[in-house]
């Protein structure tokens, strides 16, 4: 019986991100569209190898075509981390596999990404609750969020109180929840209630993830301000937005992280 907690993932997400990297990939190097896609089963099997040579020689491999790492934690990340998850579910690599590979892809993201400014006027701390169990698309959406001016904090798996405690020593401009389903919305709602009792000042609560997908009222059942699918539209809806900026995926990398405020998850 397979594990609950990491949700199936919709084929035409599969394809647009699988799309997505090819063309990034192809940018930066001349061969067929086939052939770019065993790249990410390559880099796949990089990631999951106990040969760590094998994961430096990749992303050398990529900085010497000229990738960059915005399109490699952007892209080539999540694609990567989706290809995990459906080769899990054919059975062509296990669960253990993927999870390993899941945690280096994350330690890629933390290298490659960018830290907080010290002088961002802006604060947004990103909230995985504890009945979730993958991060990764959380730290790719920190990062994104970053190179648009944003200081970012991230909570991982954090008590109610803990929350109430980081919340009482900083002043931040939104807070993102992610969720993947009906199973999450207790503890979001109870993190809403923390958040709500904790700060005096208005605070806006944005929920974002797979659960945007199924037929529930979020905002209903949460007590939250709004929920997202991108970056964009949730710093928007803050009043956080800069014009000119280029829209950023708020997603899940689920089947093998969870993105923070929606979209992929």
């Amino acid at each position: 019986m397979r594990p609950v907690t990491v949700s199936v993932m919709e084929p035409e997400e599969v394809t647009r991100l699988a799309r997505r990297a090819i063309a990034v990939l192809a940018a930066h190097g001349p061969g067929r569209s086939d052939g770019m896609a065993r790249r990410l089963i390559q880099m796949s099997d990089a990631f999951i190898s106990s040969d760590e040579t094998q994961r430096h020689e990749v992303l050398l491999r990529l900085r010497q075509d000229g990738v960059s790492n915005e399109d490699l934690v952007d892209h080539l990340v999540p694609a990567v981390a989706r290809l995990m998850g459906e080769r899990w579910f054919a059975d062509e690599i296990s669960f253990a596999h993927v999870t390993i590979g899941a945690a280096r892809l994350q330690e890629t993201v933390r290298a490659l990404g960018r830290r907080n400014e010290a002088d961002a006027e802006r604060a947004v701390l990103l909230v995985v609750p504890r009945a979730e169990h993958h991060t990764l698309g959380t730290f790719v959406l920190a990062d994104q969020l970053r190179r648009r001016g944003v200081a970012v904090d991230i909570a991982v798996d954090r008590h109610p109180r803990q929350l109430a405690e980081l919340m009482r020593k900083r002043r931040y401009h939104m807070v993102g929840i992610t969720a993947s389903g009906r199973r999450t919305l207790a503890s979001v709602k109870e993190l809403v209630d923390i958040i709500r009792s904790t700060v005096t000042r208005v605070t806006p609560v944005i929920i974002g993830g797979p659960v945007l997908d199924k037929d529930l009222d979020v905002l209903a059942l949460t007590g939250a301000d709004h929920i997202a699918r991108d970056a964009a539209s949730a710093l928007m809806k803050c009043g956080l937005e800069q014009t000119g900026k280029r829209t950023l995926s708020m997603t899940n990398s689920n089947r093998t992280g969870n993105g923070v405020t929606g979209g992929e998850g």
